[in-house]
């Protein structure tokens, strides 16, 4: 990963208040990161702990960082089941 330049993307996924599967995605360019030395990659990882999850692309250059939402919306086929 040294001498690399990665797009930091941030993904938030909106969750169901009934099932927790996604009602919607949304996807934002955060950032761009060098990652140029042991320090760079460790800024890193602690800015990745606020997340729920986060993935590394290295054939791509892109880092995602996860986070889930609950909006208060449900699937319409959730509230048939109640």
């Amino acid at each position: 990963m040294k001498n690399r330049i990665f797009k930091v993307i941030g993904i938030t996924e909106l969750l169901c208040e009934i099932c927790d599967k996604p009602l919607d995605r949304r996807e934002s360019m955060l950032r761009e990161v060098k990652i140029s030395s042991s320090e760079d990659y460790e800024n890193l990882l602690l800015r990745s702990k606020i997340y729920d999850n986060a993935e590394v692309d290295l054939e791509n250059g892109r880092i995602y960082f996860y986070d889930h939402d609950y909006p208060g919306d449900v699937h319409p086929s959730c509230v048939e089941k109640l």
